[in-house]
């Protein structure tokens, strides 16, 4: 960029904030004046530097949570109701701010370079394109007439969630790709990624133990039905929403996010990451810190009271490790002293046996299979639709702009907002995604490499096709999947950069 159009945009950028600034300090107080006017230089860095921003944003995803409630305190406790202040917005939409501006300078500035791409990942562009015709019908046809006959909700403002949600991150896949430009990229990125998810876990233990300790008192001292449930009044030191009453037997920690199910889906998609760096990094420090970060993340799958974190983070490495070793006699080796030390885990520490009992209690006494069948049931008596409800009308993000239907499985979330059509073509997406990056897989022969994407496809397979919950209409999983997704894609150019340089 020139020197007088360095100048120029200095000078924009400046007379924006300060416009923002006022208006902010207008409509909704200081700490929205000071937020609008950070969002907007960032918004102008993001452009210009997009790969750095899209580091900020990974960085700045699994922290959103504390910066929010923890540091600036977006919510005010009354009586037994929480209240939000005018900023509450922004800050949830902050990290926006360094995604977007960096995907338009990625694709405005790239295009050229896209159809390399393009030509390898085809039926997933058309798939793609159906199912955002898909979503752009339920929002015409559906969302719309809504609009114009609802008194109290608005359609349309939860239709442009539903369609942020759907599609806003699918083109992380171009922004995974573009990021990873070289090997030395690559490792760089795994080792941030290492670092992330070891301060996460380990701010999530001082906050376990500054409940036990008592520093923070929990849900104890909050009235019904506060004390038995997740509640913004309780958060201690990091994260939003937690839940701690040992004399209930209950304890449910956001970790550094905003609520508890987001941190156990955080520890599943961490498990997956973790292991695949632990087995590709090549520098003894760093396989240290990976295997130390494995540990972590168990710890902070035990001490949360998350039983989905607990049983698919243990069944994470367990699956990896199997599949990444390939010498039978070291691997039976692996899983023996993995036996053994399990064995003595739950033997000696009261508190594994402790939440192993909870989660046996719990599936038990509300199986998940039949859980999913209610679900399915309840879907198929009436409310089957071809384009669905509306978009947003399921989502947790607008439940202030109207009356929601929370949903906790996957597809039934899918058929009830988008419909049937709208669930085939997303089906469709994830399958097309998922035999595109296993072809990039296969087609690897540096091991290392190898080793790295198989970890990251079986994530990507397992996401693809989970029934429970929603974690890809959510963060952290609905970013680290498209995002993950465009570096498998990336790693066959890798491949082939290793084998000219040998």
């Amino acid at each position: 960029m020139k020197r007088d159009q360095q100048i120029i945009l200095l000078i924009s950028t400046l007379f924006i904030c300060v416009f923002v600034a006022s208006f902010g300090l207008l409509m909704g107080g200081k700490q929205t004046a000071i937020l609008g006017t950070l969002l907007i230089p960032t918004i102008v860095f993001s452009y210009y530097f997009p790969r750095w921003s899209l580091v900020a944003f990974l960085i700045y995803l699994p922290l959103g949570g504390t910066i929010t409630y923890a540091i600036a305190g977006v919510f005010k406790p009354i009586g037994g109701y929480i209240t939000y202040t005018n900023s509450y917005p922004l800050f949830h939409l902050a990290k926006d701010a360094f995604y977007f501006p960096a995907l338009a300078a990625i694709v405005i500035n790239n295009y050229k370079k896209w159809s390399k791409l393009g030509s390898r990942t085809k039926p997933l562009l058309i798939t793609c394109s159906i199912l955002g015709i898909a979503c752009l019908l339920t929002f015409c046809l559906v969302n719309l007439p809504q609009q114009f006959s609802s008194t109290r909700d608005n359609p349309l403002l939860m239709g442009v969630v539903g369609l942020k949600i759907w599609l806003g991150y699918i083109p992380l896949i171009l922004c995974g790709y573009y990021l990873i430009n070289s090997q030395k990229t690559l490792i760089w990125l795994n080792r941030i990624f290492i670092l992330l998810i070891l301060t996460a876990c380990t701010l999530c233990l001082i906050q376990y133990l500054l409940l036990v300790n008592g520093v923070c008192p929990g849900n104890t001292a909050l009235p019904d039905p506060a004390n038995v449930k997740a509640s913004l009044q309780a958060q201690c030191f990091v994260g939003g929403s937690l839940l701690y009453n040992p004399s209930e037997g209950m304890i449910r920690l956001p970790g550094t996010f905003v609520a508890p199910w987001q941190w156990a889906w955080f520890l599943v998609a961490s498990s997956f990451i973790s292991y695949a760096v632990r087995v590709s990094e090549v520098e003894q420090p760093w396989q240290f810190i990976s295997f130390l970060t494995i540990i972590s993340v168990l710890v902070a799958s035990l001490i949360s009271g998350q039983r989905t974190a607990l049983l698919l983070v243990s069944l994470s490495y367990l699956l990896l490790m199997i599949l990444t070793e390939k010498r039978q006699n070291i691997l039976l080796m692996k899983l023996g002293i993995t036996f053994v030390l399990a064995i003595i885990v739950v033997s000696q520490f009261s508190l594994v046996e402790e939440r192993i009992s909870d989660f046996i209690g719990r599936w038990q006494y509300s199986p998940p299979q039949d859980f999913i069948i209610d679900q399915f049931q309840w879907l198929a008596s009436d409310r089957l639709k071809w384009l669905g409800y509306g978009l947003g009308r399921s989502m947790s993000a607008a439940r202030r702009l109207g009356a929601i239907q929370l949903i906790e499985i996957f597809p039934v979330k899918l058929i009830y907002e988008i419909g049937i059509l709208g669930f085939l073509a997303f089906l469709g997406v994830v399958t097309t995604l998922t035999l595109l990056t296993f072809r990039a897989y296969r087609s690897l022969s540096n091991p290392s490499l190898r080793r790295l994407g198989l970890c990251l496809w079986v994530f990507v397979l397992f996401i693809s096709y989970n029934p429970y919950y929603y974690p890809l209409a959510v963060d952290p999983v609905a970013v680290y999947y498209w995002f993950i997704a465009g570096m498998l894609l990336k790693l066959p150019e890798l491949d082939q950069q290793q084998q000219k340089t040998a």
